[in-house]
């Protein structure tokens, strides 16, 4: 196995959706690191995963790529690599030093020119003035900025901006360089000579994790993707396999369904006689969302409000994925003793889990009488994610078990081809 140059484990980092909640928050753990006690692991109020249980490792020379929608965890993935914030459960351990361009024009004197700016920056590298004078030449020629060079930098447009960077950053082999979409502002020329670079530094022994929504990018440099939904890993593999899960996810492979009649439209939500009031594992009450494998078996709590004298007959529950695709639905009869009066819990075993890696927000209720008593579009999020090396694909898992057929022996054969004459 190639030297590892990042490893992540099972790292989670949650933040505030308000500023006030934010100081609040951030106050109370101060206090409790004060006293000596842990902070608080569930999410409070106004709080959410930005990532959620995200492992992995980076070898020397490897590229990752990361994919998934906005809001995926992406850059907040980037930023703990790159030392901005620390993870709130799990680790990171990185192996070497760490150069980023998350950033666009961050790291530039706007004030300065592009000559002036490459010498700060290459210092800053731990170039010496002669290092740099030698990698200057090769810096303007890649960056294409020899007319510019001169120019303070405030007057450089975006993708000269991303030029100048990508030049500097790249001008030299790393431990491990982290990249985020800095190469969306460029020309499809530019573009090719990065990929190029990228590939060069990959041969050098750089690790690099690389974020973009360029399906050519990712094709050109990645060797491994790592798909992310709602800071979530969905699944991890091949560039081409994990490419056409994302968009499998996103819907962009059943575009067709919905005018062809195939995809149901959920019900609205609508009060009854008994409701699922919540849907938990036992184990992990406070966790944002119900986790499960394909193929592996689970089980569930559910929590429901019932009326006097109501005798429902099954619990209907049905799994919608990202796509807004009715995955699949379960339709299980009750049994035991009757349901009783106000708050209970049932137990849901589920022994094969159908379907494939993906996030899925789960809906359903109560039936009776072929009918549901109440009904609710949203009970809890589903994340399937893939496990060791077995890979999913489309909507649904079909169990199998194969097994050789051994070779007849030669005698037997030999008589049956006979017979056949």
């Amino acid at each position: 196995m190639s030297e590892i140059a990042i490893q992540i484990d099972h790292v989670s980092k949650k933040f505030c959706r308000t500023s006030a909640a934010s100081v609040r928050y951030g106050l109370e753990d101060f206090a409790r690191r004060l006293i000596g006690r842990p902070a608080r692991g569930a999410l409070r109020r106004d709080e959410f995963w930005a990532l959620h249980d995200v492992s992995v490792a980076i070898a020397r020379g490897e590229c990752l790529g990361l994919i998934g929608p906005n809001g995926a965890g992406k850059s907040t993935l980037l930023k703990l690599i790159d030392g901005d914030g620390n993870p709130d459960r799990g680790e990171i351990t990185v192996f070497g030093e760490v150069h980023s361009l998350i950033r666009l024009g961050s790291g530039l004197q706007p004030l300065l020119t592009g000559r002036e700016n490459i010498y700060i920056k290459c210092s800053e590298l731990g170039l010496s003035k002669r290092d740099t004078d030698r990698q200057l030449e090769g810096i303007v020629a890649f960056t294409d900025l020899a007319e510019a060079l001169d120019r303070p930098v405030k007057h450089y447009s975006d993708g000269m901006y991303a030029r100048l960077e990508f030049g500097i950053a790249t001008c030299m082999p790393m431990d491990i360089l982290l990249i985020d979409e800095v190469l969306a502002v460029g020309d499809i020329a530019f573009q090719l000579r990065c990929l190029d670079r990228i590939n060069a530094l990959k041969a050098q022994g750089t690790a690099i994790v690389f974020v973009s929504h360029a399906e050519m990018n990712i094709r050109a440099v990645a060797d491994r993707c790592l798909l992310l939904f709602d800071g979530k890993p969905l699944a991890e593999g091949s560039p081409d396999a994990l490419l056409y899960q994302y968009h499998e996810a996103v819907g962009y492979l059943n575009k067709a369904l919905k005018p062809l009649g195939l995809v149901p439209d959920a019900p609205d939500d609508s009060e009854g006689p008994i409701t699922i009031q919540s849907l938990r594992t036992s184990t992990e009450v406070d966790e944002p969302a119900l986790q499960a494998s394909p193929g592996a078996s689970t089980d569930w709590l559910i929590s429901y409000q019932a009326a006097r004298g109501i005798v429902p007959s099954a619990v209907v529950l049905e799994f919608w994925n990202s796509a807004g695709i009715l995955a699949g639905s379960m339709n299980a009869a009750l049994v035991g003793p009757a349901l009783i009066p106000g708050t209970g819990r049932l137990h849901v075993h589920v022994p094969f889990m159908p379907l494939a890696p993906g996030l899925y927000r789960i809906a359903g209720g109560f039936v009776s009488g072929g009918e549901f008593t109440g009904y609710r579009r949203s009970i809890a999020q589903l994340h399937v994610s893939q496990t060791g090396l077995t890979r999913y694909g489309g909507l649904a898992v079909v169990p199998a078990e194969i097994s050789v057929i051994p070779p007849a022996p030669a005698g037997e054969a030999h008589r049956s081809a006979q017979l056949s004459h």
